[in-house]
């Protein structure tokens, strides 16, 4: 059984996570990398990462000593593709709330002097999540949970993988954390208008999220999908389901009647660096019968639950 990877989002509630996690799964089965200067990175790690630069000789190693959970202040990108995109796991958090929050993060732990402005202008704290989520499609993670329904997403977490991990709460600036920051509009503005792709990110995140639920509290299963090309003559996607490698079959729909179904069975090789479910073989297409309308509504369902796709 391959560990779970979890990718570390600052301000997100992710140290509280992580912590829980490791008192689950048992210190001795918990790897960390938080970079080759930080304290917290384990020593498996720093010798096969940093010290050997042989990322493959880790993966061996991990599995090797039964490794259950893999944590880090890292992109998705880096270990994505061993450990696999279902198993692959992060928490968001609105954009502008986030910022601010590790903009006091800094000043209380790493002696920042500057000013709130200062501090969101600097680029590397710009669309920071979705910088960390680069080339890597939300609807692919195994888990995307959120900051402000966090216990709701631990629900979720712990019934989608077996697991048990407790609600805790650490690395916490306020006592309160369910009150909101409150900014001066400029400030606010500015912080939105530099951070339009981490806004959209956490749009798109909610919706899948609270889509999620439902099924969840009606006891259905959840599937992995996304459409990746749409024409007046043809769609296209991918789909898997989180608990099995049965291959999904979907509903077309035209204006709300339904056409045809299909199969998401096809080979997605572009998609292969993500550590696809069923070695890839993920992918559905549909060609419709007659070009359709420009106004036509083209819909993908899961058959089996109702679930929309894409």
């Amino acid at each position: 059984m391959l560990p779970l990877f979890f990718v570390h989002i600052p301000k997100t509630a992710g140290t509280s996570f992580r912590k829980s996690a490791e008192v689950f799964f048992n210190e001795p089965h918990v790897a960390y990398d938080y970079s080759p200067s930080s304290s917290e990175t384990s020593v498996l790690v720093q010798s096969c990462v940093y010290e050997k630069c042989n990322v493959l000789d880790f993966y061996q190693s991990a599995v090797n000593q039964s490794l259950r959970f893999l944590s880090g202040h890292v992109n998705a990108g880096k270990y994505i593709h061993l450990f696999e995109a279902r198993n692959t796991l992060t928490f968001l958090r609105d954009p502008v709330q986030r910022i601010v929050s590790e903009y006091y993060h800094f000043v209380r732990h790493n002696n920042y002097k500057g000013d709130l402005p200062s501090f969101y202008r600097k680029p590397q704290f710009i669309n920071r999540q979705s910088k960390i989520l680069h080339g890597v499609p939300v609807e692919a993670l195994g888990f995307v949970g959120l900051t402000e329904r966090y216990e709701q997403g631990l629900d979720i977490l712990n019934q989608a993988y077996g697991t048990n991990i407790q609600s805790v709460s650490m690395n916490m600036g306020r006592k309160d954390k369910t009150a909101e920051y409150e900014l001066p509009e400029d400030q606010l503005n500015e912080i939105r208008s530099l951070n339009e792709d981490d806004l959209q990110l956490y749009d798109h995140a909610k919706r899948l999220f609270l889509e999620r639920e439902t099924l969840f509290k009606q006891g259905r299963p959840y599937v992995h999908g996304a459409i990746q090309q749409q024409s007046n003559k043809s769609i296209s996607g991918w789909a898997w389901w989180q608990g099995n490698d049965d291959s999904v079959e979907l509903a077309i729909e035209v204006d709300g009647e339904a056409i045809d179904t299909v199969y998401a069975k096809d080979l997605r090789p572009g998609l292969l660096r993500l550590g696809l479910p069923r070695r890839g073989y993920v992918g559905f297409h549909h060609n419709f019968a007659e070009p359709l309308s420009e106004d036509a509504v083209v819909t993908v369902r899961v058959a089996k639950t109702g679930q929309c796709i894409g």
